[in-house]
């Protein structure tokens, strides 16, 4: 665990231990489902639960399920929107040549 994490921020074996029994499988495929009928929001839970993971994620020590999951959906859609953005960029800059 981060030094920094622990001066900031008492953690009593509890809560640690509470932290290790998290899952985020559960938000993943909520994130997944969010995904496939509504974009916008499915990328704002996903970043939610991907903070909130990675929270809890120090404060456990570990890494936890789902955790990769949600990261790796995020990160996925991001670039998607990334490439879109692009994609559009090319065909205004063809349109606008012709």
């Amino acid at each position: 665990m981060s030094e920094q994490f622990e001066a900031d921020y008492k953690v009593s074996e509890a809560e640690r231990a509470a932290a290790r029994m998290k899952s985020y499988t559960g938000s993943a495929v909520l994130v997944f489902i969010l995904y496939m009928f509504f974009f916008l929001p499915g990328l704002i839970v996903n970043f939610i639960y991907y903070r909130e993971a990675q929270r809890m994620q120090q404060l456990a020590g570990q890494s936890l399920p789902g955790q990769g999951c949600l990261g790796f959906m995020l990160w996925l859609n991001v670039i998607v929107i990334g490439i879109s953005i692009f994609g559009g960029l090319l065909l205004l800059i063809a349109a606008a040549g012709l």
